[in-house]
């Protein structure tokens, strides 16, 4: 990996985002026709989630969680994030909070490098904004259980290869199947909005690299 990576990534992500081409990649079957559905849902609700990056021994990596079982995302992979509050001064501040919240990310060691672009979630009606950030490896046991039930880092590289994606039916938490493409990433089948929007930052590495 390039030791100025993340400069170019900064710069790739500046240029303009590669939005649904790279996000349909990994869509499950039938995502095209929601993702206007806020238009007839009503009003939705903003959250933010932070793809956070850091290098250690030429490598770049991200940190995902293995969600608690419980709620519409029970027991799925996910990126740190949640729901806009109040007092949040901006989705950014959004984005750290959880992250802090949820897995003890120091957010003062987080410096931002750009967004992705939103995704709505149909199932719990969201406005998901994903936020890149980057700082030095941290290490935490601060985990909050009733959140979270554990994390793990990926060599961000590995969405490149071709043995990590594969397609299958998917048990859907409000009951039936969907046929859906995912990541398979240390044994964690990564899929829905997380896997789109890792596809996306796998389009926007293949350009800076």
């Amino acid at each position: 990996m390039p030791p100025d990576f993340i400069d170019k990534l900064k710069r790739e992500i500046d240029k303009g985002l590669p939005g649904w081409e790279a996000q349909r990649r990994m869509a499950p079957m039938g995502r095209e026709q929601s993702r206007y559905a806020p238009k007839v849902n009503g009003p939705s609700r903003e959250s933010a989630v932070l793809i956070w990056l850091y290098s250690e021994e030429g490598k770049i990596y991200t940190r995902l969680i293995l969600r608690a079982e419980f709620g519409v995302h029970s027991g799925q992979v996910a990126f740190p994030g949640g729901q806009a509050e109040p007092n949040d001064d901006g989705l950014w501040i959004t984005a750290l909070r959880e992250a802090k919240e949820e897995i003890g990310l120091n957010p003062d060691n987080i410096t931002q490098i750009g967004t992705l672009t939103p995704l709505y979630i149909p199932p719990s009606n969201f406005w998901v904004h994903p936020f890149v950030g980057t700082g030095t490896k941290s290490e935490s046991d601060n985990i909050s259980t009733a959140e979270v039930q554990k994390y793990f880092d990926v060599d961000i590289m590995q969405l490149l290869e071709p043995a990590t994606k594969h397609k299958k039916l998917i048990d859907r938490n409000g009951g039936g199947q969907i046929m859906a493409p995912f990541y398979n990433l240390q044994g964690y089948t990564v899929w829905g909005a997380t896997a789109m929007m890792l596809s996306e930052l796998e389009e926007l590495i293949r350009r800076t690299i």
